[in-house]
């Protein structure tokens, strides 16, 4: 395999950035500290039992978007769903932890997986926009965190049973709770948990005593936050104006799923 370590200057790096030779040294090596694994052994109590996680933050980079620029952490915790992508708009300390200007409170969205609409565009549901919608928040608030979770797709069911309640609807013009309560093993179209989600404020340190106000549509997530000693603050709703593609959608949530805010006037099913 090439190598091009031998291709790197320093000295000429230090001179472009305004920099001593030692700084940039230092700057590298602790570029070099963050890359190691850090582990840490977490308990989260959730639907009336605790338990220890293993949570190990694997890697950390910058991110420079057009909501502004976040740190993003790469997360494995050894529950269901393994993987978790943390971005975060805060300031670092010296051992890589966010810092928070705000004690008191902090804004977070737990955000699913949705490899259809995130990555490949389509147009039947809002939840990347909601992503991009969550960032500018954290943007204009100044601070704040998102956790994603991969895994998560189709409310936790997984993206091939997504996929096959996709092709229902668009087949059967069925909306997303009618699919998927076909489909569903014993009727149960969500077995999303948040755990993990816990583990990372823990792992933060972010204290109990701190607020956490949701960027969600959906109340049901705030039930795990305060059974771990964190006060469930005000919902900071994420809205996406319906779409022709997106009212059957957005109103079933909105109707059999609790979310709040989604579609103001639900007479409006009768004009899809």
């Amino acid at each position: 395999m090439p190598s091009f370590g031998s291709l790197v200057d320093l000295s000429e790096i230090a001179v472009r950035n305004g920099m001593s030779l030692e700084e940039v040294e230092q700057f590298v090596a602790a570029i070099k500290q963050a890359m190691k694994p850090l582990t840490k052994r977490i308990l989260v109590h959730e639907n009336g039992s605790s338990r220890w996680y293993a949570v190990e933050r694997r890697g950390i980079g910058v991110l420079n978007t057009k909501s502004g620029k976040f740190w993003q952490f790469d997360f494995a915790i050894d529950d269901h769903w393994i993987k978790y992508s943390v971005i975060v708009r805060a300031q670092l300390n010296a051992e890589f932890m966010p810092v928070f200007q705000n004690k008191e409170q902090l804004v977070l969205r737990t955000d699913s997986g949705c490899e259809t609409g995130q990555v490949f565009g389509d147009c039947s549901c809002e939840c990347s926009e909601q992503l991009l919608l969550a960032m500018k928040k954290l943007d204009e608030i100044g601070e704040g965190m998102i956790v994603h979770i991969p895994r998560q797709d189709g409310r936790g069911m997984g993206l091939p049973f997504k996929l096959a309640t996709m092709w229902l609807q668009d087949e059967l013009k069925l909306d997303t709770v009618e699919s998927a309560s076909l489909l569903a093993p014993g009727g149960v179209i969500d077995v999303r948990t948040y755990a993990g989600v816990i583990c990372i404020l823990k792992f933060f340190e972010i204290p109990a005593v701190c607020q956490i106000n949701l960027a969600t549509n959906n109340p049901k997530k705030a039930e795990i936050f305060q059974g771990n000693g964190y006060v469930a603050g005000d919902l900071e709703p994420i809205i996406v104006a319906p779409t022709a593609d997106t009212l059957r959608h957005l109103l079933a949530k909105q109707q059999h799923l609790g979310h709040i805010n989604l579609v103001a006037n639900q007479k409006a099913k009768e004009d899809d």
